[in-house]
């Protein structure tokens, strides 16, 4: 996504906004996403010597639970809010890649245009669940026999084996 610096100067100070629905764009770099979607809500407006970019991004992927190793469709939402410096003169690159990158990594912009790829890659990321669940109360899976506890129960032993190397003390314990 790139915005038009003279565009958003023209309205002086108000908000200009901008929308983008669609499959979640492979330089995101996602694995397993699947049939992602994304929806993103931006408003830029200049102040001053920055660009404050605001917003809101969407997200649906598919996604495996953490608990349970089930696929499931995950869904999240990140706000976000940034203040990109102006800097005076051209830019040194032309390359857009490279551009978004700097507008990420050091929040200034240089020339007409503010990529916003890599910052919104980012907020990507970062909004993800770190540990997803299928369910709040997923039950996972049983770590002794494997059964998928959502489904079925477990099918380990309900009372543990005892240590032979214990089995004297159990005969002094029924000796008395």
């Amino acid at each position: 996504m790139r915005i038009y610096l003279p565009e958003i100067k023209q309205h002086k100070g108000e908000p200009v906004n901008f929308q983008f629905a669609g499959k979640i764009p492979e330089h995101f770099s996602v694995s397993q996403c699947g049939e992602g979607h994304l929806s993103l809500e931006v408003a830029a407006r200049s102040s001053g010597d920055k660009v404050i970019v605001s917003g809101a991004l969407e997200a649906t992927m598919d996604s495996e639970c953490s608990r349970c190793l089930q696929p499931f469709k995950q869904s999240f939402k990140s706000d976000f809010q940034e203040a990109f410096t102006l800097v005076p003169g051209l830019s040194a690159s032309d390359d857009p890649e490279l551009l978004a990158a700097e507008a990420a990594n050091q929040l200034t912009v240089a020339g007409d245009y503010l990529y916003l790829d890599e910052y919104l890659r980012q907020v990507f990321i970062l909004a993800q669940v770190y540990n997803p669940l299928c369910k709040p109360d997923c039950k996972g899976i049983c770590a002794g026999c494997g059964a998928e506890l959502n489904i079925s129960a477990c099918r380990c032993k309900t009372e543990p084996e005892p240590d032979a190397r214990l089995a004297k003390l159990k005969e002094l314990e029924h000796g008395r």
